[in-house]
């Protein structure tokens, strides 16, 4: 293998890879193959300072061209031939180097391998020309769509989404009504990565399917798509027994961002026992932004979860509404750190908020430096008077970064009382602080 830095596996190392892939345990080969190219947290010649001791080079060389896409022509004939081989991971493994390669003849042997008698080749080349998105492939997928072989069907629907070409929309629709529920997912989320409307209302029937994985994915594909006209169905689908499928369908809805009809059944979902599902609910009341939810979310606060408590008091930033100031202003005392940063960040947001909350000045003395930052920031941003002192005490820090923050926020509270503190960080040794505070005074 080549072990050049931007060079991917030649023909010998990519013999070598399918070989030792074919004898590898199927899950751990599995494994192996969602890696390819994606270089596993580090790149080069030289070993990162937490690699093992006695990790060869030669390794290490294999390794990096593993994270590029085959450029060796001779390797082709081999990938090719690889579609064709029993074990899945292999052929998986052949059909992403070949769907990852420039090289023409790769795009040319996944095209051909949609034309084979064997239906594990045809397979595994629609799923390479997805990962290509060769647009000389599109319309023998659209062809394989009516492929004999319901796998071969499966994968293709798959491709073609990969393509989000408004055109393919009939022919998945009409793989909606397949009794193979492969079928009906793979094309489901196909639809939703086209992000058609036409798609919506053949959609809509799928929220009911029998199968659980379909309904995810008509969930996810309505929630991609965005058309409000999906929300209502979407709605009674969060009675749905499979949390999966609520999950989903909670997502979707604050996807939609339609608050007609969903702010109350959402609420609803923060009292629910799957802590991942409240969390995704607190997730979409805060793109919902709609203040009927602000006192759910408040609630929320005191969740048991600190995920969701997170989730409730960034929501409750994007809603903006200042009744949410005093629960907000109580979470700071959170024992979770995020949740205070979230509370924190989320009070600087809140619109006609003109006061500051007590336990927002008293965070400039945390001595967590990220936990001051966040309160001078959004003490700017409310601008109440009251913070002047504390925020001025602040100038004595060692912290340039500080220092020019609380500048910032002097500069934003229009109140007489910061002019004896910008004056004196005319002196500051920093001459950003300087020039900040220069720049104050000026605008007074």
């Amino acid at each position: 293998m080549s072990g050049v830095r931007g060079t991917g596996p030649d023909s010998a190392g990519v013999s070598a890879l399918l070989g030792s892939l074919a004898q590898t345990e199927p899950a751990v080969c599995e494994l192996a193959v969602d890696m390819l190219g994606n270089g596993w947290g580090w790149s080069g010649p030289a070993s990162p300072a937490n690699a093992l001791h006695d990790l060869g080079g030669a390794v290490r060389s294999q390794r990096i061209s593993l994270q590029y896409p085959v450029s060796d022509a001779r390797a082709i004939p081999l990938l090719a031939a690889s579609l064709g081989r029993s074990e899945p991971c292999v052929r998986r493994a052949g059909a992403r180097l070949l769907g990852e390669s420039e090289l023409p003849a790769a795009a040319r042997s996944l095209r051909e391998g949609l034309k084979q008698s064997d239906a594990k080749v045809r397979e595994a080349a629609a799923l390479g020309l997805g990962i290509r998105e060769d647009s000389a492939a599109y319309e023998p997928l659209i062809q394989a769509l009516g492929d004999r072989d319901p796998e071969v069907v499966r994968m293709s629907a798959w491709a073609v989404g990969e393509y989000e070409d408004p055109r393919a929309v009939p022919a998945l629709v009409r793989l909606l009504s397949r009794p193979e529920a492969g079928i009906r997912a793979a094309s489901a989320a196909a639809l939703g990565d086209i992000e058609s409307p036409l798609a919506t209302r053949p959609l809509l029937p799928l929220l009911k399917d029998r199968d659980a994985q379909v309904r995810v994915a008509a969930a996810g594909a309505l929630g991609s798509i965005e058309d409000s006209s999906a929300t209502g169905a979407l709605v009674d689908a969060l009675d749905d027994k499979d949390p999966a499928v609520r999950l989903a369908v909670v997502e979707a809805l604050g996807s939609i961002e339609d608050h007609r009809g969903v702010t109350g059944p959402l609420v609803g979902v923060l009292r629910d026992p799957d802590e991942e599902l409240r969390e995704a609910a607190a997730n979409a009341l805060g793109s919902i932004e709609d203040k009927a939810a602000v006192p759910g979310l408040v609630r929320a606060l005191s969740d048991q979860s600190a995920a969701v408590r997170r989730a409730a008091a960034s929501a409750l930033g994007s809603i903006e509404d200042p009744s949410a100031a005093d629960g907000l202003a109580r979470a700071l005392g959170d024992s979770d750190r995020e949740v205070r940063l979230e509370a924190i960040q989320a009070l600087g947001e809140l619109d006609e908020l003109h006061r500051a909350p007590p336990q927002l000045i008293a965070a400039l003395k945390d001595q967590d430096r990220e936990v001051t930052l966040k309160a001078v920031e959004a003490l700017g941003n409310i601008g109440d008077p009251a913070a002047i002192s504390a925020l001025g005490g602040l100038m004595r820090e060692e912290s340039v970064e500080l220092r020019r923050a609380v500048v910032e926020a002097l500069a934003n509270i229009e109140d007489a009382g910061v002019t004896s503190h910008l004056i004196a960080a005319m002196k500051d040794k920093d001459p950003e602080v300087r020039r900040r505070a220069a720049e104050a005074l000026g605008d007074q």
